[in-house]
């Protein structure tokens, strides 16, 4: 585990800030033992006191900056702080080497750091800029004549391997941001329908039901099963069953508010969680589902029907996830004894167990 871990127990390995906190603590533990080692070696062995001031000072920024970091969450402004941080050490080093023993090299590890932290377009400005301004520099000190390894064949190749290089990360960088984008969808999504998938289904009643509990509101579910769907892929097929399945998460997606999440539960079963909804509104909803599938054809001339067993956690009870997912299976298993083709809603344990022994 990440040592930074301990300051940021709620980022996991799959937040996508995970691996952007990460570089930050690097950049920032390299840089405190760089000013560190550096200053000692600039009293003890150089003797240039008045660079060491410099590296002192630098090492009380960084460490400034790491509490900050350790401290709060707000990556973006960390991530701007330690940006600039690098430029002005960056820029400071080339300054007092007057850009000789190749001291312009260290700029050109700016742009993985600059790209990854702020992104394709901020990554971009922020080495253009820089390089720019190094380019300018390295002009000007041959035109004052600095001796040593400074030459204009040396201005064109900096040059070059500037540009190349801030093309090539901006290239890179958004690159990377569409192929990650694009597994965080692939992650979540059911390949089938293109409805959300069970795992992300759980993450997403785990924490909406946590939140709802803080709120101090309700939260209810939706459990939907097709029925008799086993005779559909007997008749038609089942690539006729998967566009079956298909048309009925259409409906679904059209049917559910924006704030409702829907998926695949597994093979013919849904799950709608609505958030800040209780029974009597799930219902409607549930209602309203059963009413629009069984009214119209699915594929072709192809009908189908759905039962839904429908569960409310509300502010005043303890239920978790697995709790009221068990209630909604219950509900479902009572609309199947039920005939199909409806909507029910049990309100606890009890009232099932009840409402089965009057069948």
């Amino acid at each position: 585990m990440k040592y930074w871990r301990k300051y940021h127990p709620e980022i996991n390995v799959d937040d996508p800030r995970y691996h952007q906190v990460s570089l930050i603590y690097s950049i920032l533990l390299i840089m405190l033992a760089y000013f560190s080692v550096i200053g000692v070696l600039n009293v003890t062995l150089f003797d240039a006191a008045h660079i060491a001031v410099y590296d002192f000072s630098g090492f009380v920024l960084i460490a400034g900056i790491y509490f900050y970091v350790s401290r709060g969450s707000n990556f973006t402004v960390a991530g701007w702080l330690v940006t600039g941080t690098l430029i002005f050490v960056l820029l400071a080093f080339i300054h007092l080497a007057e850009g000789r023993n190749y001291s312009l090299i260290w700029v050109t590890i700016l742009p993985p750091i600059a790209f990854f932290l702020h992104g394709p377009r901020a990554g971009a400005w922020v080495t253009g800029i820089v390089f720019a301004y190094c380019g300018w520099f390295f002009y000007e000190q041959l035109n004052r004549g600095i001796p040593g390894d400074l030459s204009l064949g040396a201005w064109l190749n900096f040059i070059e391997v500037a540009t190349a290089q801030l093309f090539l990360f901006r290239y890179y960088e958004r690159s990377r941001r569409e192929a990650y984008e694009q597994l965080q969808t692939t992650s979540v999504t059911d390949p089938l329908t293109g409805l959300y998938n069970r795992l992300h289904l759980d993450v997403n009643l785990n924490t909406l039901l946590s939140s709802s509990r803080h709120k101090g509101l309700n939260l209810s579910v939706l459990l939907i099963d097709v029925d008799h769907f086993k005779k559909v892929n007997d008749e038609y097929g089942h690539l006729m069953g998967d566009r079956v399945l298909c048309a009925i998460a259409t409906l679904l997606k059209e049917a559910v508010r924006e704030c409702d999440f829907v998926g695949r539960w597994g093979g013919e079963e849904f799950l709608v969680v609505c958030p800040e909804t209780d029974s009597k509104e799930a219902m409607t909803l549930a209602n309203r589902i059963v009413e629009s599938i069984q009214s119209q054809p699915l594929v072709e001339d192809i009908y189908a029907t759905v039962s839904i067993g429908v569960a409310e956690a509300s502010n005043n009870t303890n239920l978790t996830a697995e709790g009221v997912l068990h209630l909604a299976d219950k509900s479902l298993y009572m609309a199947k004894s039920r005939g199909r083709n409806r909507a029910i809603s049990m309100l606890s344990a009890d009232s099932f167990d009840n409402a089965l022994s009057n069948i």
